[in-house]
């Protein structure tokens, strides 16, 4: 297996984005959807599947009106095993086409064709080169879960197979609504009997919280808590004005996010150990958030916000919080550090990527 050119001294860099990949040439397949010109965001993502499901409701039968927005796949989940088969048609519509736009996603990053490979310019021959010797490909996040997953997973392998091409194999990966929660536990050391670590696991879309009981270096049990939504993560922010009062707004929401589970968990009679670990929708380095993404606008409230926080914590609550920040497709392959030659690939509101790495610390029981 050839070295990872994304990762410089353990920490995943700005460039293993696949967000930014351009489809220069369509990859010779089954699929006929005209994708040519078009980056892996602008045809895969839980927005834009979100406005497929509205503009289908009616087919669907779904009255969006009255539904939140976000929570929309999860009614594309049931209309999968509707009884009305016009409605079942519908809804496997859906999937095949965005099935079918992972697989052509999949397939160029596969084959690195010189057009494709020459409209990446952030990326040399050494990154083509290790994603067509990647073998296996993680499938995590919401739209990763069944029975959601399953249709992505079919339609793609089923593209991998008429193209003829060598294919990834396709790995599901178990509770993927929860993977950053359960990858950062690999981030935890061993702590007194009587004190459970906070887990945070800020998205674009929601923040999942939650809190894990050690026994010795292993993790005994995940205790999920209420997910919350994200706010105040728009990106690509032109005013700087206007970034910078968005960014105190994100701050003050993030840390009130923190306040609030500080006090949720000891009311259960429990004691916050004082290492908090953070998967957040960023590259982050050492604490330092990169201009990048919703969560980037942070870099304007302290240049390190790892060590903002524990200052703002300290003062706020009188107590000595540490924080491990990580990015989140970091944190997600880190529960996958078993699987060799393979990427961890979070479907969201944009692709998340990880590249999980054998990791010697406290691993989940099973």
């Amino acid at each position: 297996m050839i070295s990872n050119p994304f990762l410089k001294e353990g920490v995943l860099g700005t460039n293993a984005s696949i967000n930014k990949l351009i489809i220069a040439k369509m990859p010779e397949c089954s699929v006929t959807q005209t994708l040519t010109g078009k980056s892996a965001q602008e045809i895969f993502s839980t927005d834009l599947l979100i406005q497929e499901i509205k503009n289908s409701a009616n087919q669907l039968q779904i009255d969006i009106s009255s539904l939140e927005e976000k929570s929309l796949p999860l009614y594309l989940e049931s209309c999968l095993e509707s009884e009305d088969s016009n409605v079942r048609a519908a809804a496997h519509s859906i999937m095949k086409l965005f099935g079918e736009r992972l697989a052509v996603i999949l397939l160029c990053l596969k084959e690195g064709s010189p057009e494709n490979r020459k409209a990446r310019s952030d990326w040399t021959d050494e990154e083509w080169d290790y994603w067509h010797s990647l073998q296996h490909v993680i499938l995590v996040g919401g739209l990763a879960s069944p029975p959601l997953g399953e249709q992505l997973k079919y339609y793609v392998e089923r593209v991998f197979l008429s193209s003829g091409k060598h294919p990834y194999t396709i790995i599901l990966g178990r509770d993927s609504t929860y993977a950053g929660l359960r990858g950062c536990t690999t981030y935890l050391e061993e702590i007194p009997p009587y004190q459970v670590n906070l887990i945070f696991d800020y998205g674009q879309s929601f923040i999942k919280r939650s809190y894990a009981i050690m026994d010795g270096k292993r993790v005994r049990d995940i205790v999920i808590l209420g997910k919350t939504l994200s706010k105040h993560v728009e990106w690509d922010i032109q005013d700087a004005d206007l970034e910078k009062e968005e960014a105190l707004a994100l701050n003050r929401y993030f840390l009130e996010t923190i306040t609030r589970t500080v006090y949720e968990v000891e009311n259960r009679g429990l004691i916050i150990h004082p290492h908090i670990i953070l998967s957040i929708a960023n590259y982050v380095k050492n604490g330092v958030i990169a201009n990048r993404g919703g969560y980037g606008k942070l870099r304007l409230i302290a240049p390190n916000y790892a060590e903002y926080l524990s200052q703002q914590l300290m003062g706020n609550l009188g107590r000595n919080y540490s924080f491990t920040m990580l990015h989140d497709g970091t944190a997600m392959a880190a529960g996958y550090a078993d699987y060799a030659n393979s990427v961890c690939i979070s479907l969201g509101t944009a692709f998340g990527v990880g590249f999980p790495a054998h990791c010697p610390v406290s691993q989940i029981e099973t």
